[in-house]
């Protein structure tokens, strides 16, 4: 029984900082990364975390241009990017 409790207590402990981690995400992505309001702004939830990360470093790295996501990705670290990717591919 321990085990379940701890398996779902670190599982409830990553939800929550992919959660915080998101939260910029949200102003232009909509909850959950579920797509913006006006359909423009594409949805994150359940992408593949490789195409989610890949993504990310693009916009990092200036390789992909968009209006806001290069200044957004510019000073983000690799750790967020990978638990954004994780957070955001892990939604269905």
């Amino acid at each position: 029984m321990l085990f379940f409790l701890c398996a779902t207590t670190a599982a409830a402990e990553e939800n929550v900082i992919g959660i915080m981690a998101s939260n910029g995400c949200v102003n232009c992505h909509g909850y959950e990364g579920r797509g913006g309001a006006i359909g423009t702004i594409p949805s994150l939830q359940g992408r593949s975390k490789e195409f989610l990360r890949t993504a990310m470093q693009a916009y990092k790295h200036n390789v992909s241009h968009g209006t806001v996501m290069n200044r957004v990705m510019k000073d983000m670290d690799d750790r967020k990017i990978e638990v954004l990717a994780d957070y955001f591919s892990g939604i269905k």
